[in-house]
């Protein structure tokens, strides 16, 4: 039995290596479509479903169950997962807010990326498989960000899954206009992925000694940098602000946040949709201004104008056809009192739609059950906030068993950098900062639901807490 553990114990090893190329590079492809939805169960689910079962057989031939069951962190995992399947109880029986088969499968997706988490920390046991860690996240950052200038340069394809056509596996192309995704399905996933790389890489960069080190972390970092520009992500980029500061703070690198202030702005001076995008912010959210669109007795002028960001209407030519270039161009409607600048108009609508529409929902479904919330899909595929998410699907019970989760994270997270030799506290002290920085972007878009980066993000927290181990 120890032999056969040891070898289930060396293949999670190379599995954990594989997960953290594979999720991140392997496109969005469906494999089987769900009724309700057009999120598909797609290959990844089940090779994730594969390692977790063979580590299942490695904790129970290993006897590591008896360590795992005194870990505070995993009974708050399991009390999380508890309350889930009490909300999804509640939620059909009593509020009847979902289907059966549509909350278990968004119930299963939160198991399955949070549990690579333990996966991790009972694998990564020792500082060569450490170090084989971070060469793996390195080497996919770079195809990351070398994609996403192919995207917007060469012509190199997109799988996008921002609506119900595109999320068919559809081979697109970005406009140069267009925000790239890179081998993410979208480009805020894209923007939140570079925040955890670039928040992570800032606390590594101090940590090294070793001159060419610290260039290739440079390196990696400017990349990332460059591309989180590109998605003209605005939370993001605040993320990466509030992230960066935090690793600097963390690292005792103080002065060095003046060279933050300089660089963020510089970044926000430079003509890019990024700067565009915040200049709209301020004139349309906060000033409530902008030329407003007033309907006009000619009404063919309003399908002329150009609203990158809606839904396009495709009667008029086949859905398989559509590419990204032309819902760069193709308008679908504007309403009198919207801004008429397509910019503007987009910032318009998504904060809108936020206030108006989707938190409004998630309120309600909060009061409608408060203790257990309406259940898991009761609320559609986007809330963006996953505080009024979380309050709405799980309701007090699950917020709060959720934030113990995270709270259990942050102390183990805490102890290992403040005990710990410099390159390993400083690439936890990167991680703190990460978790804030994800916490900053989960207050706008649904982060902890997004499975690429939600998979990346247990899986980085279980390598970082594995350090405890041999920190010494």
């Amino acid at each position: 039995m120890l032999r056969l553990s040891k070898i289930f114990e060396a293949s999670l090893f190379w599995l954990v290596l594989f997960l953290l190329f594979f999720i991140p590079l392997y496109p969005k492809f469906p494999l089987i479509n769900i009724t309700g939805t057009f999120v598909a169960v797609r290959f990844e689910d089940f090779v994730i479903a594969g390692v977790l079962i063979i580590w299942g057989i490695y904790v129970l031939i290993s006897g590591r169950w008896r360590e795992l069951i005194k870990d505070p962190l995993i009974w708050a995992m399991l009390l999380f997962f508890g309350v889930g399947l009490v909300s999804l109880f509640s939620a059909y029986f009593i509020t009847q807010t979902i289907k059966p088969t549509l909350g278990i499968l968004h119930f299963l997706r939160r198991v399955e990326v949070m549990m690579l988490l333990p996966v991790a920390y009972t694998v990564i046991r020792s500082r060569r498989q450490l170090y084989f860690a971070m060469f793996m996240v390195s080497l996919v950052l770079v195809i990351v960000t070398l994609y996403a200038f192919g995207q917007q340069y060469l012509g190199w394809p997109v799988i996008s899954t921002t609506n119900s056509e595109f999320s068919k596996g559809q081979i697109l192309y970005l406009t140069p206009d267009a925000r790239v995704n890179s081998t993410f399905a979208g480009h805020y996933d894209l923007a939140v992925f570079l925040v955890m790389a670039i928040t992570v890489l800032t606390a590594m960069f101090f940590g090294l000694k070793k001159w060419w080190w610290q260039g290739w972390t440079l390196l990696l970092g400017g990349l990332s940098f460059v591309v989180l520009v590109m998605t003209a992500a605005r939370l993001s980029f605040v993320a990466v602000v509030v992230g960066v500061a935090c690793s600097i703070w963390l690292v005792g690198k103080k002065k060095f946040l003046i060279l933050l202030v300089v660089l963020a702005v510089a970044a926000l001076l430079y003509p890019s949709q990024l700067r565009d995008r915040f200049i709209s912010t301020f004139q349309v959210n906060v000033q409530k201004g902008g030329e407003r669109f007033n309907a006009p007795s000619d009404q063919q002028s309003r399908g002329r104008l150009n609203i990158p960001t809606l839904p396009v209407k495709v009667s008029s030519k086949s859905a398989e056809l559509l590419t990204a270039t032309e819902t760069a161009t193709v308008a679908s409607d504007i309403a009198p009192g919207e801004p008429v600048d397509s910019t503007q108009l987009g910032v318009y609508r998504s904060f809108e739609i936020r206030l108006k529409v989707e938190w409004p929902a998630a309120w309600r479904a909060f009061l409608k059950n408060s203790l257990f919330g309406t259940g898991y899909s009761s609320l559609g595929l986007a809330t963006d906030n996953d505080v009024l998410r979380s309050l709405a699907e799980v309701g007090l019970l699950g917020s709060l068993a959720f934030v113990l989760v995270l709270w259990a994270v942050w102390k183990k997270l805490w102890l290992i950098y403040s005990d710990s030799p410099r390159f390993l506290k400083f690439i936890t002290a990167g991680t703190l900062a990460m978790v804030i920085a994800f916490v900053v972007n989960s207050l706008f878009i649904d982060v902890f639901e997004a499975s690429k980066i939600a998979t990346i993000f247990w899986l980085w927290i279980g390598i970082n807490l594995s350090m405890e181990r041999f920190r010494k």
